[in-house]
């Protein structure tokens, strides 16, 4: 069976026309320019010469950089231990008040594939003990993954029984970083053989068969990173958080970062993206070398490789987290998908800051996307659940492939109507995702669902869609979303596609 993530698909828009679901007296609404005010947070630790804390500082101690340009700190809070101790809001109203608790969201997430099972068991032993860590407003969730899917073993709650009970099942489940290790660690026997036997060669033959062969990786460790790296990346993008300070603990084995390093970017700008801090803890035997890769990769979302003799990873991330500076800015939004660096500065000399290192301007089509590779990956709302969905009979592609007729019902009251000459013009991004029964999983190419209507037709009807899709001839499910312009929520709808003798 081929992945999904091999797919290549295309969106081919059709007519549109109104399905009649009952007889409403009231038209759906006409939209006008709305303009966007929504606020980054930047969380920013600021450390002295010894690494120290250093606190009592104001917002005018500290400068916010948007792509090397200055932009006006709107609001400003310190924040020590989880509560906000001092507030500032000059330009904006600020979102916590002085005294206030700030709850923490922890993302525990166990990469089975790469980790060593005596010491992820250990961890998350710890973790479980330090759970009474836990504020009164912090959540917490466990997801893991085997290698191929992500499963929520806890989805966000603060109850510490139900988490006690996801980390204990997590400690039964596989995990399969020894045998990556044995992998790897073949490709040395031969470079220990001819160190131990160094007498019977000159030094330039020692040196060229070292430089020849010190870059080799594993066939089975690459592969696995180009499924670990991404799925690591979807889980953040994906899975929901409630509001307040987002955190990644990262459990996984810091020697898959150097298989294929580049493959790690977009986690990093997934979680700049959506604002999470990644602490990455090393729960196999990776020398000291690549640890310090891992927190190069945590520090430029504002975090920090945890580590420890006792592996308490969760007290240290607790300790690391609950103090810090709360800056927020409104930046302009165009909706490009453009990605933006952000650099905090202190106007003291001789302070260091650790902060994220950059946020995008997602366009609908973008966030349309996300939503539809969450619903794929951990289901949806079932009242969002109002799009039709119909698949007609495949025709064959191409060796392995086929083409998909897809109809696609959209309520019209969730098409945002604008004027046009005489009429009306809807128009809505529709984003798609196949899941296949492996794992394996990719977004098909975005598209815009655009009807051009004489009159604004009556709620309850269905506005229908045709497309064609280009899957491969495998079993899989598809989920297609909308954005609602309504409820700012998105609408999904989702098939399966069975393989069947294609014409």
């Amino acid at each position: 069976m081929k992945l999904a993530i091999g797919f290549i698909g295309s969106l081919l828009l059709g007519g549109a026309m109104a399905l009649a679901q009952g007889e409403p007296a009231t038209q759906p609404q006409v939209f006008e320019e709305a303009i966007d005010v929504r606020v980054v947070n930047v969380e920013a630790v600021v450390t002295d010469a010894k690494g120290e804390r250093v606190t009592g500082l104001t917002a005018k101690d500290l400068r916010l950089l948007v792509d090397g340009t200055e932009v006006p700190i709107e609001y400003f809070a310190e924040v020590v231990e989880g509560k906000s101790a001092a507030v500032e809001a000059p330009g904006a109203q600020a979102p916590v008040a002085a005294g206030e608790e700030v709850g923490r969201n922890y993302l525990v997430y166990i990469d089975e594939s790469f980790s060593v099972a005596s010491i992820r068991d250990e961890v998350l032993e710890r973790l479980e003990r330090d759970l009474a860590l836990l504020a009164p407003a912090d959540r917490m969730a466990v997801l893991a993954f085997d290698g191929s899917k992500i499963e929520v073993l806890s989805g966000w709650t603060g109850d510490r029984a139900l988490l006690a009970a996801a980390l204990q099942k997590a400690r039964k489940r596989p995990a399969f970083g020894s045998a990556m290790l044995a992998q790897q660690r073949k490709l040395r026997q031969d470079v220990d053989w001819i160190l131990d036997n160094a007498a019977s060669f000159e030094e330039d033959e020692i040196a060229a068969f070292l430089d020849a062969v010190s870059g080799r990786i594993s066939p089975e460790a690459r592969t696995q990173v180009g499924k670990t790296a991404p799925a690591a990346a979807s889980v953040l993008r994906a899975f929901e958080a409630p509001p307040g300070r987002k955190v990644m603990l990262l459990l996984s084995g810091a020697w898959s970062l150097g298989v294929a390093p580049r493959l790690y970017a977009p986690l990093i700008e997934a979680a700049n993206r959506l604002g999470y801090t990644l602490y990455p803890a090393e729960v196999a035997q990776s020398d000291a070398r690549l640890v310090t890769g891992l927190d190069g990769l945590a520090r430029a979302t504002g975090g920090r490789v945890v580590a420890s003799a006792r592996l308490e990873v969760f007290r240290q991330v607790v300790a690391d987290s609950g103090s810090y500076y709360w800056l927020g800015f409104t930046p302009a939004w165009k909706a490009d998908d453009r990605g933006h660096g952000i650099v905090v500065e202190t106007r003291r000399t001789g302070l260091t800051v650790r902060a994220r290192g950059g946020f995008s301007d997602l366009s609908p089509r973008t966030a349309n996307a996300m939503k539809a590779e969450g619903v794929l990956l951990f289901g949806g709302a079932e009242g969002e659940k109002r799009l039709i969905v119909e698949l007609g009979k495949p025709r064959r592609a191409g060796r392995g492939q086929v083409e998909v007729p897809v109809t696609l019902g959209v309520p019209v009251e969730s098409l945002a109507l604008t004027p046009a000459g005489n009429g009306f013009v809807a128009e809505t991004p529709v984003a798609a995702a196949v899941l296949d029964d492996q794992g394996g999983r990719a977004d098909l190419p975005a598209s815009h669902l655009k009807v051009t209507l004489a009159a604004a037709p009556r709620n309850g009807t269905y506005a229908r869609f045709r497309m064609v899709v280009k899957l491969s001839d495998a079993q899989q499910r598809l989920v297609f979303t909308v954005r609602d312009p309504l409820s700012g929520g998105t609408l999904w709808g989702d098939a399966d596609f069975k393989p069947r003798r294609a014409k």
